[in-house]
């Protein structure tokens, strides 16, 4: 990385030695290889679960097995009864579907160690190597969320989602902030002598995006279930358009909340296009950020 006179703020953290009763605030930056070997042992577990618990499952559905073995932890006496795994995954299936997917860390986790790596092997060091894989993974989060709350509101007919309503306006202002944060590291990599690649892969990347959103939202295939929910403002039947897994759905538009009730329907084929979409939309943003240092002349 070319440097200027004055050092940037990611080289002196780099130099800094400071710490507090031998630990350093800002050592968690510095080591960016423990974290991608802490984001591999993420991918892994998320990984095993998701094999486990079956392909549309979610991390809610380790609920009871985390109350289950917390209650064990401060009465051991409950083993002397065994553990009650038969009604532990029984209670777990209550939450299939419904919730955030084990699939995503698998795909994030992968975005940041891939990034990561990159950008090391282009200069890119510790806390700015840390600063860059975090803030360009969750850019490429924050554009596929803010483009599913768009289509799901208006193709499924649910504009709360896109309202900065509580409580769904936390979960866009985190989406929002994301994208800055993309966009502002993003400027400072240009600015420091990088430029973004655009290349073959990256239009292919970008072009597979597209056609799995379009197959998403124009979705040519049957779907296994409908649902017809009563609102206050009348019935809401989901769309063939834009097809989901999980309906979440505002009961009363017009008490000025932002909540949905979740309805589950499965449809492997719907949460397959999802996942491809997620997949291709996340790796067209990653081969984009895999910048190139500028040749000069």
């Amino acid at each position: 990385m070319k440097r200027s006179a004055v050092p940037s703020v990611f080289e002196r953290i780099d130099a800094t030695h400071l710490a507090f009763f031998g630990l350093s605030p800002l050592g968690f930056m510095k080591n960016i290889s423990a974290w991608r070997k802490y984001f591999a042992v993420c991918v892994i577990v998320a990984s095993l679960c998701w094999g486990i618990f079956g392909f549309d499952s979610t991390w809610e559905q380790l609920q009871p097995f985390v109350t289950y073995f917390s209650s064990v932890a401060t009465n051991p006496m409950l083993l002397a009864e065994g553990i009650p795994f038969a009604a532990l995954w029984a209670e777990a299936q209550h939450y299939y579907g419904l919730g955030n997917h084990f699939s995503s860390p698998v795909i994030y986790g992968l975005a940041f160690i891939f990034l990561s790596i990159h950008l090391e092997k282009k200069g890119i060091t510790k806390s700015l190597n840390f600063a860059a894989s975090t803030s360009l993974t969750f850019f490429s989060i924050g554009i596929f969320e803010w483009a599913y709350n768009i289509c799901y509101a208006v193709f499924q007919g649910q504009p709360w989602v896109i309202t900065f309503r509580w409580k769904q306006s936390s979960n866009l202002s985190f989406f929002s902030l994301f994208i800055l944060l993309g966009v502002l590291m993003g400027l400072y990599l240009h600015l420091s002598n990088y430029r973004f690649n655009l290349g073959t892969r990256t239009k292919a990347l970008m072009l597979l995006a597209l056609v799995f959103w379009l197959l998403w939202i124009a979705y040519p295939f049957p779907t296994w279930g409908n649902i017809t929910v009563a609102t206050s403002t009348g019935q809401w039947t989901n769309s063939r358009f834009f097809p989901q897994t999980m309906y979440a759905v505002d009961l009363d538009p017009k008490d000025g909340l932002a909540i949905g009730v979740p309805y589950f329907v499965e449809d492997n084929i719907v949460h397959l296009i999802n996942i491809l979409a997620k997949v291709f939309t996340t790796s067209a943003i990653l081969s984009l950020c895999c910048v190139e240092e500028k040749k000069l002349g």
